[in-house]
């Protein structure tokens, strides 16, 4: 496994991640690796998603440029808007599946290939004890100022989703700027909350209620990330 950190302490993530059902893994893969994936993100052009009365919505950074400042407000009041009643979400996306379909060669193809092949699915295997995972769902995630992620358990009846997890790839963050993972019990109490420290690896069960806090517009950067699924044939 020549992108992963050699000197994780295997036994205690395992442990971890089958007591509680999460772990936030930190300096996950080689240093070098970490900061080669934290450049390819930041070339990345982004496509804002999120949701409208009529359903999931994209807009690409050409879209999102040529909208007015009255347009702007309009697109920012309708996603509250939505926000206030049911499930909503609010940040920047670019697929990585297709590239990987395309066969593309850069890093992150490449780095996505690695995390489809089998000797990575093993090791997901045994820290989670879930032995029915097979398959891997890639995403590059960007949370800027005014988005974020409402409580939701990641659970899809037609999709056989096991674990979830983020690749924290942001070099400089701050808690009071948001876009913080955070884990919630049934009677609303925060259990849990993952920081995205550079070069963490965060697994999780799924399902399991967990919301990404607004990031503030005062923020002074972007939280980026790899995100996705572990998931059964």
């Amino acid at each position: 496994m020549d992108y992963i950190n050699p000197n994780l302490d295997l036994a205690q993530i395992e442990s971890t991640l089958r007591g509680k059902g999460r772990v936030l893994i930190r300096d996950f893969f080689e240093p070098g690796v970490a900061q080669a994936l934290a450049e390819a993100v930041d070339g990345i052009d982004w496509t804002l998603t999120y949701k409208d009365v009529e359903g999931v919505r994209r807009l690409t950074g050409e879209q999102l440029r040529s909208l007015s400042p009255q347009q702007r407000m309009q697109l920012t009041e309708g996603i509250t808007h939505v926000a206030r009643h049911e499930f909503q979400f609010s940040y920047f996306t670019s697929s990585l599946a297709e590239s990987v379909q395309r066969g593309d060669t850069d890093l992150l193809s490449r780095c996505m290939r690695w995390m489809g092949d089998e000797t990575f699915m093993q090791l997901m295997r045994r820290l989670s004890g879930i032995d029915d995972i097979a398959r891997i769902y890639a995403q590059a995630t960007m949370y800027s100022r005014g988005n974020f992620l409402v409580a939701h358990d990641d659970h899809v009846d037609s999709e056989g989703r096991r674990l979830a997890y983020v690749i924290n790839l942001t070099r400089h963050w701050r808690p009071d700027w948001g876009g913080v993972l955070h884990f919630s019990g049934p009677d609303g109490d925060v259990e849990d909350s993952f920081f995205p420290h550079f070069n963490s690896m965060a697994l999780f069960t799924v399902p399991q209620t967990h919301y990404v806090s607004y990031v503030a517009p005062f923020a002074m950067a972007e939280r980026t990330a790899i995100t996705g699924w572990l998931i059964a044939p």
